[in-house]
């Protein structure tokens, strides 16, 4: 369930964040498996809320090219307030909900 009524229904259920790297507008998220800096502030950040990342999917090349975020809900919107504000739902990140609540 992502569309937006399910997203204004569910908003707090949902348990992770994909999110497609090359589509993001945030420049961090983007380079940060290029340039350590980025990758360090953002593993930090990981850390202290309690969330989880791991690589989704690579390119060819082995660069990464997408990553899921997973944690609580309000510490999920807390990520996504940081470093998805203007990135849209559906495009460069994807919410997906716990099964056992929506049921």
């Amino acid at each position: 369930m992502t569309t937006s009524a399910g997203l204004a229904l569910s908003r707090d259920q949902f348990r992770k964040v994909r999110i497609e790297l090359d589509l993001s507008k945030n420049s961090k998220l983007k380079n940060m498996f290029r340039q350590p800096e980025y990758h360090r502030e953002i593993i930090i950040y990981l850390r202290q809320c309690d969330l989880e990342i791991s690589n989704e999917s690579a390119n060819a090349q082995g660069r990464v090219t997408s990553i899921v975020v997973t944690g609580s809900a309000p510490v999920l919107q807390s990520f996504i307030e940081r470093y998805l504000p203007s990135d849209a739902v559906g495009i460069a990140y994807i919410l997906e909900y716990d099964q056992e609540q929506l049921g």
